[in-house]
């Protein structure tokens, strides 16, 4: 079902991880400064935020199953940017506030359904995913660290009017880019061969949602685990902006938090595959979600927003980690045909709804008891993902990582 066993990762893969990464460094960094640029209170932008994340939980699935079954992952890439091409000219018009604010929600959500597709894509389309996934993953985190970087100069000139601009031409070029991707999901017979993964009776009304759920019980466990610590980890980054201004940080302490924690990135993702090789995907997870809890927790204590910095040197590293051991663990839970709606439904999971809660514990304890309390209450939800990870990532789908390039296969013990 994979590619043969040798070679480098194709070309067309790497410019993809490549764009994707600074399409999503010029755009959703920027969203909520936009909607507080055109007039909307904190609150609204608030409210916003956790319906999209929310949205996003039920979107992403889907489109899950668009790719696999309906029209092939390529193709559902190309919908999700023909929807950011319509958008960014939208927004180039003089429309309503409320329109605006949709338009920036669907920002919110796009990326989640773009890295979903494009980690699909690389667990069927490299040589060797167990080996090679990390290094490409890298490839998306550095191009985010530098995107960032540059956008934030050219906004400095332009203002933010120019942001629909450059999603705008990202976007273009990977509609482009796309047609030279390589996907055997755009042979309908391999489209159908999802379809009916599991026989009859792993049918159900959420097409191959449910499908993944039936041929793979295990996979609840998972995602619910890695909600739980995600609610810890994104929850945190909410406010850890105000937490480095409330120690007398500049505007220069919270831009230096993100670029430090994200060329940390890759650094963990690179390391993915020699550690798993090592220890195993499942005490790699469950290392990498207590070290960043105990991180986020002492940021409640720290006297200095250049104490906390210094710790975003292990968060980055571990958010590399743990991102590239994601891919890998639905890549061995889940067969091949399934890859796109499995790799949505932990996305979705994570960066969704371990958003949305995280939110709306952040605003809630951070108001009621402050800094530390909820700092440490964050950290604790990472702890206990990983001692959830530890028990849910038993057998192989946890074991080392393999040596040689074969190609992953579903497990189901």
């Amino acid at each position: 079902m994979h590619a043969p066993a040798a070679g480098r990762a194709p070309w067309s893969l790497r410019i993809l991880f490549l764009a994707t990464g600074a399409w999503v460094a010029a755009v959703a960094p920027f969203v909520v400064v936009m909607l507080r640029a055109r007039g909307l209170d904190t609150v609204t932008i608030g409210v916003l935020s956790g319906g999209s994340a929310l949205a996003a939980t039920l979107v992403v699935p889907a489109w899950g199953h668009l790719a696999d079954v309906l029209v092939g992952r390529a193709f559902a890439f190309r919908i999700g940017l023909v929807l950011a091409i319509s958008a960014a000219v939208v927004l180039v018009l003089p429309v309503p506030l409320p329109v605006v604010a949709l338009i920036m929600a669907l920002f919110s959500v796009l990326p989640i359904l773009f890295l979903s597709i494009a980690d699909a894509l690389a667990v069927d389309g490299l040589p060797a995913p167990e080996r090679q996934y990390g290094a490409l993953r890298a490839l998306m985190s550095l191009a985010f660290a530098v995107g960032v970087i540059v956008a934030g100069i050219v906004y400095d000139g332009a203002g933010y009017a120019a942001v629909p601009w450059v999603a705008l031409a990202w976007s273009v070029g990977l509609l482009v880019l796309l047609g030279r991707v390589p996907d055997r999901t755009r042979d309908p017979a391999i489209r159908a061969i999802a379809g009916r993964e599991g026989g009859d009776s792993a049918a159900g009304r959420f097409g191959s949602v449910s499908r993944v759920l039936s041929v793979q019980p295990r996979f609840l466990a998972v995602l619910a685990v890695f909600t739980l610590a995600y609610t810890g980890l994104q929850g945190s980054m909410v406010f850890l902006p105000i937490r480095i201004v409330e120690l007398g940080g500049q505007p220069s302490d919270v831009a230096l938090t993100y670029g430090i924690a994200s060329f940390a990135e890759v650094p963990g993702l690179v390391l993915v595959g020699w550690l798993g090789r090592r220890i195993g995907i499942r005490w790699l997870v469950v290392l990498a979600f207590v070290a960043y809890g105990l991180s986020v927790a002492s940021w409640g204590v720290m006297p200095t927003p250049i104490a906390i910095n210094v710790t975003r040197l292990v968060t980055g590293v571990c958010f590399g980690l743990l991102a590239g051991a994601r891919v890998l663990i639905v890549a061995r839970l889940l067969p091949e045909p399934l890859q796109a709606t499995g790799q949505a439904m932990s996305q979705a999971a994570t960066s969704a709804l371990g958003s949305a809660f995280g939110g709306l514990v952040a605003g809630v304890v951070y108001g009621a008891f402050g800094a530390a309390a909820f700092f440490g209450l964050a950290g604790l939800l990472s702890i206990a993902g990983g001692l959830g990870a530890w028990l849910v990532l038993y057998g192989r789908v946890g074991a080392p990582v393999r040596a040689t390039g074969q190609p992953i296969q579903a497990t189901l013990d």
